[in-house]
């Protein structure tokens, strides 16, 4: 019972901050549509290896045609120079 009591309301604040996250579009939220890079348009596939530790822990990609680095939302971060 002291589980519950506990456990419940931390994922119920976890919840809404995933569901606010989602809404407001920041990097507690979950995107599940298709991005493009904002520099050259390359589709980014769904699927991916994270590059980077912030890659791994709040999503994200960089494009393999132009190394720009985006967050999981499809917008800019850094561009990287070859």
């Amino acid at each position: 019972m002291f589980g519950l009591i506990v456990t419940g309301p931390i994922l119920f604040v976890g919840l809404l901050l995933v569901a606010y996250g989602t809404v407001a579009r920041n990097r507690w939220g979950i995107n599940l549509r298709p991005v493009n890079c904002p520099c050259c348009q390359a589709t980014v596939p769904q699927v991916r290896k994270a590059k980077s530790v912030r890659e791994a822990l709040w999503g994200g990609g960089t494009c393999d045609k132009c190394g720009c680095q985006m967050d999981k939302w499809g917008r800019q971060i850094t561009t990287l120079k070859p």
